[in-house]
C-alpha cells in the first residue's frame, strides 16, 4: 500500500501547566489523515509483521536528478514510525511483532509518499 502522505516524526508530547499532556496541533491533523488513508485497510488477525519505508522530499544538496538516497538526517527513523503506529487502526500496538523500516530522499521523479506493507507474522 502507498500512502500519497508526506511523511513526519512524531514530535515531543507537550505538557501542560496542570500536568495534561498533548501534542502538537498540526501533528495532531497529520494523523488523523493518515488514519483517513489507513481506514479502508482489514488488518490480518494475530502476530503482525510490518514494513515501513518513508520516502521525504528531495533536498537541494542531492543531484537534481537521479534515484533515491539514504535520508541519514533528521527526522529520526524511530519518531517517524511512531507517528504511523499512531495512525494506524490497532487496538494496541502489542499485535506488532516484528518491523523493518527505512528511509529514503525521493527520486527526481517521485513525490514524498510512505510504502507500508503488512501481513501476519509467520515463526
Amino acid at each position: 500500500m502507498i500512502l500519497m502522505i508526506e511523511p513526519r516524526a512524531c514530535p515531543r508530547p507537550r505538557v501542560t501547566r496542570g500536568g495534561g499532556v498533548y501534542y502538537p496541533k498540526k501533528y495532531q491533523e497529520w494523523v488523523r489523515e493518515c488514519a483517513s488513508l489507513l481506514s479502508q485497510i482489514s488488518l490480518p488477525e494475530g502476530p503482525l509483521h510490518i514494513e515501513i519505508v518513508f520516502v521525504f522530499h528531495r533536498v537541494g544538496r542531492l543531484p537534481r536528478y537521479g534515484g533515491r538516497v539514504i535520508h541519514d538526517r533528521r527526522p529520526d527513523l524511530d519518531n517517524c514510525v511512531k507517528s504511523l503506529l499512531d495512525a494506524l487502526p490497532l487496538k494496541d500496538d502489542k499485535v506488532i511483532s516484528s518491523l523493518y523500516a527505512r528511509k529514503y530522499y525521493a527520486s527526481s521523479e517521485e513525490t514524498p509518499h510512505i510504502e507500508l506493507k503488512i501481513r501476519p507474522h509467520k515463526q
